[in-house]
């Protein structure tokens, strides 16, 4: 009798029931203690972490410090990635390496090369020092360049010539080097016995006389020139034991120097400059003998008025000495015989 009709199951209508009802979910308890025990459980949990080897962590790392690229094909949507490229870090350490070695191997080239060798040397300044004298002297052609210290070709410079009162040098890449010096201009010529010895300029330094000059003023003299105070033989000079002293002292003391240009004004236009070791500077009197005033220009004023009222006491007396000492002023005599 039921041949016709569907018979239906209790699955079939529990699925039925959830399709019209929702689902209803079981409540959390809220009891404490649940919550409680679930923290403990889940505290009791063994976590456990996977371990990575050295290759998967080198593969890995070697994969994050490339840098992927892509290319566009020309079709909208659509480009071609190309083999990753390695990602390099340059540390300062390693910078500050490359360049100490860059300057070592730019150092090495300038020491040999030929670029780097001292072809020319430029002399400005000079009036009577040729350029070839200082050139050769100095012997600094084909030297590196590098190797040249402006210092030391210097004080080279002043060692080798006395007549050079400064000097200054200067490097100019790759190979020329220019000196600029500044001459001694002549005060006084140096005669002895009637022969020229040397030039003093006016700090009392001494020189060969090259060329000519019109200015210096001609002492004729019977021995060297007075030394200044505490002067010592370049032959008596202590070595290295001694304090070091870069500056050469003068051979003639600079106030002998303006005392002689100042007497030169005094004296007659056509008399000689003499000097004498004993008796100091003076000259030959129109009248004929020979007067000497000392090393100094102390009271020299009062001395050549001591002077004029001796000659006129000679001159009316009708005497003719031979030689007139006016070096201490308050003890002036004159001798008639040589």
């Amino acid at each position: 009798m039921a041949s016709g009709s569907k018979r239906t199951t209790r699955a079939d209508e529990v699925r039925a029931r959830r399709k019209i009802e929702p689902v209803r979910r079981k409540p959390i308890p809220s009891n404490p203690s649940v919550r409680v025990s679930r923290d403990a459980q889940n505290a009791s949990r063994v976590v456990s972490r996977r371990s990575y080897t050295s290759t998967q962590y080198t593969s890995s790392a070697a994969t994050r410090n490339r840098s992927r690229v892509y290319m566009p094909t020309g079709t909208p949507g659509s480009e071609v990635r190309l083999p990753a490229l390695p990602r390099f870090h340059l540390s300062w350490r390693l910078l500050s390496g490359l360049i100490a070695v860059g300057m070592l191997v730019l150092l090495f080239m300038m020491g040999t090369s030929t670029v780097f060798a001292v072809d020319q040397v430029n002399l400005s300044g000079g009036i009577r020092i040729p350029a070839e004298e200082l050139s050769q002297k100095l012997d600094l052609q084909g030297e590196s360049i590098i190797s040249v210290i402006p210092s030391e070709v210097e004080k080279q410079i002043l060692e080798a010539f006395p007549d050079i009162k400064a000097a200054e040098v200067k490097v100019k890449m790759p190979a020329a080097i220019e000196i600029v010096i500044q001459e001694r201009i002549p005060a006084l010529l140096w005669l002895k016995d009637e022969e020229i010895v040397y030039w003093i300029d006016q700090d009392g330094y001494a020189f060969t006389v090259r060329g000519e000059a019109t200015l210096p003023i001609r002492v004729y003299a019977n021995s060297e020139p007075p030394h200044p105070l505490g002067w010592v033989e370049p032959q008596l000079q202590l070595g290295d034991s001694t304090a070091e002293n870069d500056e050469t002292p003068p051979l003639v003391d600079p106030a002998f120097v303006s005392t002689v240009q100042k007497l030169n004004g005094i004296k007659p236009a056509e008399s000689l400059m003499l000097y004498d070791k004993k008796n100091g500077l003076g000259w030959v009197d129109p009248h004929g003998w020979q007067v000497f005033f000392g090393n100094d220009d102390e009271n020299i004023d009062m001395k050549l008025l001591e002077y004029a009222r001796i000659v006129e006491t000679i001159l009316d007396r009708n005497l003719q000495p031979v030689f007139i000492s006016m070096e201490f002023l308050h003890a002036p005599y004159y001798r008639l015989e040589p």
